[in-house]
């Protein structure tokens, strides 16, 4: 449930909830941070779906300011290239990559810690030279995550998201 409590506290983006004395919602977008200020007796019990569209729209904000410079840094410094990238809603897959190298990232990812936010970067990165996941693709996951390739994949297995 969203309310006056709701956060999300990662390393690559803060969005917090505060009470404010007007009687409007006001959203305050920085780099990496959202804060959403609400109006005094706000009735989040029956605000959630809108609640939700706020949130989710703060977070495509973010993503698409942050993933797509994120990505073409990794690019760089990994060698790889890749066609387009596109941020979308998908709640069910972190990212993918087509055949011609076109790569699409959840916005989502924006809920993540850095590192395995990264990881997911990589992965698609790694995709634009292998399209599958072979014996070659996972050799190439741990040059790009220094050996890291299955602890970062558990990890974000395991990782808890406030809308996965």
């Amino acid at each position: 449930m969203i309310n006056e409590n709701f956060k999300i506290e990662t390393d690559q983006l803060a969005l917090r909830f505060t009470e404010g004395r007007q009687k409007q919602f006001l959203i305050r977008h920085e780099p990496h941070r959202v804060d959403i200020i609400y109006p005094p007796q706000t009735p989040f019990d029956i605000l959630q779906p809108w609640l939700f569209k706020v949130i989710t729209e703060a977070l495509r904000k973010q993503a698409k300011a942050i993933l797509p410079l994120r990505l073409n840094e990794l690019a760089v410094r990994h060698g790889f290239q890749y066609t387009q990238v596109r941020i979308n809603s998908a709640r069910t897959r972190w990212g993918s990559c087509s055949s011609r190298g076109h790569i699409n990232l959840s916005l989502y990812l924006m809920v993540l810690p850095r590192k395995l936010s990264d990881y997911v970067l990589l992965h698609e990165l790694c995709h634009t030279r292998e399209m599958n996941h072979g014996r070659n693709f996972w050799i190439l996951m741990n040059q790009v995550t220094d050996m890291q390739a299955r602890q970062l994949k558990d990890a974000l297995r395991h990782y808890p998201s406030p809308f996965r």
